[in-house]
């Protein structure tokens, strides 16, 4: 239990740091920290799997998190595709919906021209966000991010996925305390300083939980 509460500990610190953020400067100069909350909706995704054995005993949990759900999975979807892993699928599409990029190419290519490359492609990523048959899964409509009322929507929800996600979290939190009994006795505390001081490190393979 010791590493779900550091891992949703972290993960509320990046989704409410980057709330912060946004609030300050506004969405489209805190791309870095859009992308660190996408990255921490991803790590929650993954994290909320490994709670639900204590759904049974603590049902509020679930109910709770069935109110984020949705969107947690959404930005799971663009942290993938657009933090995780920029590929030749998405960029070549996003060339496609967003052609005057090519236009810009052989320009210089200051920290304004690469902001414009970045929500190009956050908004392709959005718009690729289909079932099926093509519906569009959490907007209505296809996003232009350049149209404000498309920009507050996207914005809104992820401020609001935010909230929710960190109400989650902070009941997850106080849930997972009483579960970890940290030593409290100088022997017990001097081995776990011998146990580091031992510490031998490895490559580690695949994400686990």
């Amino acid at each position: 239990m010791e590493s779900r509460l550091i891992k949703s500990l972290i993960i509320r610190n990046d989704l409410e740091e980057a709330k912060s953020e946004v609030l300050a400067k506004g969405l489209l100069l805190s791309i870095a920290h859009l992308k660190t909350a996408l990255a921490a909706f991803s790590n929650l995704n993954e994290l909320e799997r490994g709670l639900r054995p204590i759904y049974k005993t603590n049902p509020e949990l679930s109910q709770r998190y069935s109110l984020v759900r949705d969107k947690v999975e959404f930005f799971s979807y663009l942290r993938n595709k657009f933090v995780g892993h920029l590929t030749d699928d998405l960029l070549n599409k996003t060339v496609e919906w967003k052609p005057e990029i090519l236009l810009s190419l052989e320009g210089e290519h200051d920290p304004n021209t690469i902001l414009i490359y970045n929500f190009s492609i956050l908004e392709t990523a959005i718009n690729t966000y289909v079932d099926d048959v093509g519906a569009h899964k959490i907007f209505d409509t296809e996003t232009d991010l350049a149209y404000p009322p498309d920009f507050n929507r996207f914005q809104e929800t992820f401020l609001a996925s935010i909230d929710l996600s960190s109400e989650f979290l902070r009941s997850v939190e106080i849930i997972l305390k009483p579960m970890i009994s940290p030593p409290n006795e100088g022997s017990a505390i001097f081995e776990l300083w011998t146990k580091a001081g031992l510490t031998e490190f490895t490559y580690i393979r695949g994400k686990g939980r």
